[in-house]
C-alpha cells in the first residue's frame, strides 16, 4: 500500500483570496475580473458539482481550465482522478506525468501516479515512478519504505535488502526492519531474518505482521514451541483472525497436545464452518475422538450443514476402522451439497479398499451419471475394471473419457498402464511420453518411463534423469527409490544401488518386486544373508512369479553350501 504523505487542505488552498482594493464604480456597466487563484477556485467548485452528478469527463475538462489559471499539484491529482473515474486511463497518466514534470519536488504527485500504475496492474511502472522520486529526494526515507513494500510484493528480495541497507541504522523504521527480515527469510537466511524482526518488535511491540513472520520462521525451523508462544502472544494482543486460532490449534496438535488445542476453540468464531475447519485439523493429525467431540458441538447447535456427515465418515473409517458406518454417513450427503462429489469418491475408495469391487464399480458409474463434468469417475471406473482384469472395458472407458478431456494426464497415464497390462509395452511407453509432454512434472509417468527403460536395459542415462526428477517431486516415494536403485543396478553401480534399495524398503516393506530387487542387489554386493532375506520377504508378499524367486533361492543356496548354519535357506 502506498503511504499517503502528501496532504493539503482544500479550504486553505482555494478559499483564501486576497482582499481587493475598493475602487470607484465606472460610469458604464461593471466588468468583473477574477484573479487566477479565484478563477481556479471557481472552476474547482464547478468540477465538484460535475463529479457529484457523475459527469467525470466534464469535471476533468473544468479542472483543465483551473490548471490553466493557477496550476497546483492538488488540481492535477483531482483532474487525473476524474479521468480515471471516466475510464480514460491514458489521460489520467498523461495528466500526472505532466504534473510531475512541473512539480518535480512534490512527493504526493509521485505517490499518486504510482498508485494509478498499481491500480492498472503495472507494478514495474509504479516502482519506476518511486525510483524517480528517490533520485530527486534521496533524503526522503518514506519512499524507501514504500519501495521496499513494492519489491517485497514483486518477490525481488535482494533489491529490498540493497535498498534498505542504504538507510542509516538509527533511521530504520520498524516497517523497514520487517521488510528486511521477510526478505532475508525468503532468501534462506533465517538467522538474519530473526535478527531484523526482533529489532522491529523491540521498536514496535504491537507489530503483528513482524510477530507473525517470526512465528512462521520458527515453524519452518520446526521450533513449534517458539512458534506457538508467538501466536499466543498475538492472541493476547487482541488479534482475532480465525487463521491465527487455527495455526495455534494445529501447532498444539503437532506438539501432541490435543487437549490444549481444544481449549483454543473458544477463541475463534462460533460458526459451523470454523468448527469444521478445526475438526479437519484434528482428523489430519489422527485425533479422532477430539474431532468427534467438535462435530457433536456443531450438531448440538441445531441446524448444521450436510458436510458434517463427510467429516463423520472420515472419523468412522480412519479413526474407528468402521467402513459400514462411514458408508452410512456418506450416503447422507445430498447431491446438491458441495461435498457430494467427495462423498461419492470416498465411498468408491472404501469399497475398493474393502475389495468390494462390484459395489465400487456401480458407484463409479453412478458418479459418471450424476456428475458428467467430473473426469474422476471415468478414472475410478477404469481402475476398478483394471483390477478385475477386464482390460478391454477399462481401455474403452478411459478412451471414451479422453475424447472429452484429451489432455487429462491422469486419464492418459491410466490408459498407458492398461495398455501395458495387455502386453503392449511399446504402446504404453508412447502414451507415457505423451503424458510428460503435456506435464513435465507428472512424477508417476516420469518414474514409469524411467523404470521401463531400466527393465529393457536401454537409455539408462535418460532413465536416471527421469527417475531423479520424479524423486525431486516426491522424495519419500519408496517405489521411485526402487526404480533409482534398479537403474544403478543395470549400470553396474552396485554400491549406489544398494544404498537406494535399503532406503526403498524402509518406505515400502510389502512389495515383492522391491524385495526381489533387494535380494538381487545384495547378491551382487556379496551380502549373501541379506540376499536370502530379500528373497524370503518377496515370497512372503505373494509375488506374481513365485517360481522365479524360488529358483534364485535354490541357486543362492547351492553356492552357500558349507557355510555356517543360519545363513542357508
Amino acid at each position: 500500500m502506498i503511504k499517503k504523505i502528501f496532504t493539503i487542505f482544500i479550504t486553505t488552498l482555494f478559499f483564501t483570496v486576497g482582499c481587493a482594493v475598493k475602487q470607484e464604480p465606472p460610469a458604464t456597466a461593471p466588468e468583473w475580473e477574477l484573479s487566477s487563484q479565484a478563477a481556479a477556485t471557481y472552476y474547482f467548485l464547478r468540477s465538484l458539482d460535475e463529479t457529484v452528478r457523475g459527469r467525470f469527463l466534464e469535471s476533468a475538462a473544468v479542472l483543465e481550465k483551473a490548471v490553466a489559471e493557477n496550476p497546483r499539484p492538488i488540481l492535477y491529482i483531482e483532474m487525473a482522478r476524474s479521468y480515471w473515474r471516466a475510464q480514460d486511463r491514458q489521460s489520467a497518466f498523461r495528466t500526472m506525468e505532466e504534473a510531475v514534470s512541473i512539480f518535480p519536488d512534490e512527493p504526493g504527485l509521485y505517490f499518486f501516479l504510482a498508485e494509478l500504475y498499481l491500480a492498472d496492474n503495472k507494478d514495474d511502472q509504479a516502482v519506476t515512478v518511486l525510483e524517480r522520486y528517490r533520485e530527486v529526494a534521496p533524503h526522503d526515507l518514506d519512499v524507501y519504505q514504500d519501495l521496499a513494500s513494492f519489491y517485497s510484493q514483486m518477490g525481488d528480495y535482494p533489491r529490498v535488502l540493497d535498498l534498505l541497507d542504504q538507510v542509516p541504522e538509527d533511521r530504520k523504521t520498524p516497517e523497514m526492519l520487517y521488510y528486511m527480515g521477510r526478505a532475508s527469510s525468503e532468501l534462506g537466511d533465517r538467522k538474519k531474518a530473526l535478527f531484523f524482526l526482533r529489532r522491529a518488535v523491540e521498536s514496535k511491540p504491537g507489530f503483528p505482521q513482524a510477530w507473525a513472520e517470526m512465528a512462521f520462521i520458527h515453524e519452518r525451523e520446526r521450533d513449534y514451541l517458539q512458534a506457538e508462544e508467538i501466536y499466543r502472544k498475538l492472541l493476547s494482543m487482541g488479534e482475532r483472525n480465525p487463521e491465527l486460532v487455527l495455526r495455534i490449534i494445529e501447532l498444539n496438535l503437532m506438539l501432541n497436545n490435543p487437549d490444549k488445542a481444544l481449549e483454543y476453540l473458544g477463541r475463534g468464531p462460533v460458526d459451523s464452518q470454523f468448527l469444521l475447519d478445526v475438526a479437519n485439523k484434528f482428523i489430519s493429525n489422527s485425533f479422532y475422538s477430539h474431532a468427534y467431540e467438535i462435530i457433536q458441538r456443531i450438531r448440538e447447535q441445531g441446524a448444521y450443514p450436510p458436510t458434517v456427515y463427510f467429516y463423520l465418515a472420515l472419523i468412522a473409517y480412519q479413526g474407528w476402522s468402521d467402513p459400514d458406518e462411514a458408508l452410512d454417513y456418506l450416503g447422507r450427503v445430498p447431491e446438491e451439497d458441495a461435498h457430494h462429489i467427495q462423498a461419492l469418491s470416498f465411498s468408491i475408495q472404501i469399497y475398493f479398499e474393502e475389495q468390494l469391487y462390484q459395489e465400487a464399480l456401480d458407484l463409479a458409474v453412478l458418479g459418471r451419471d450424476t456428475h458428467p463434468a467430473e473426469s474422476r469417475f471415468f478414472l475410478f471406473e477404469a481402475i476398478v475394471l483394471e483390477v478385475l482384469e477386464d482390460f478391454d472395458m477399462a481401455l474403452e472407458t478411459v478412451s471414451s473419457a479422453l475424447k472429452e478431456w484429451p489432455e487429462d494426464t491422469d486419464l492418459l497415464f491410466r490408459k498407458g498402464v492398461v495398455v501395458d497390462k495387455t502386453g503392449d509395452k511399446d504402446g504404453s511407453l508412447k502414451i507415457m511420453e505423451e503424458v510428460i509432454a503435456i506435464d513435465q512434472d507428472h512424477h508417476e509417468a516420469l518414474n514409469y518411463i524411467g523404470y521401463s527403460l531400466a527393465e529393457q536395459n536401454r537409455d539408462l542415462d535418460r532413465a536416471l534423469v527421469l527417475i531423479e526428477r520424479a524423486l525431486s517431486l516426491d522424495p519419500a516415494n519408496g517405489y521411485y527409490l526402487d526404480s533409482l536403485a534398479w537403474v544403478y543396478y543395470m549400470q553396474g553401480d552396485y554400491h549406489m544401488a544398494w544404498k537406494q534399495i535399503k532406503t526403498a524398503v524402509e518406505f515400502v516393506d510389502d512389495d515383492p518386486i522391491i524385495w526381489e530387487h533387494y535380494g538381487d542387489i545384495a547378491q551382487k554386493m556379496g551380502f549373501k544373508a541379506q540376499a536370502v532375506k530379500g528373497y524370503e520377504m518377496a515370497l512372503e508378499n505373494e509375488p506374481e512369479d513365485r517360481e522365479k524367486i524360488l529358483e534364485k533361492m535354490r541357486d543362492l543356496n547351492s553356492r552357500l553350501t558349507g557355510q555356517e548354519s543360519g545363513t542357508v535357506y
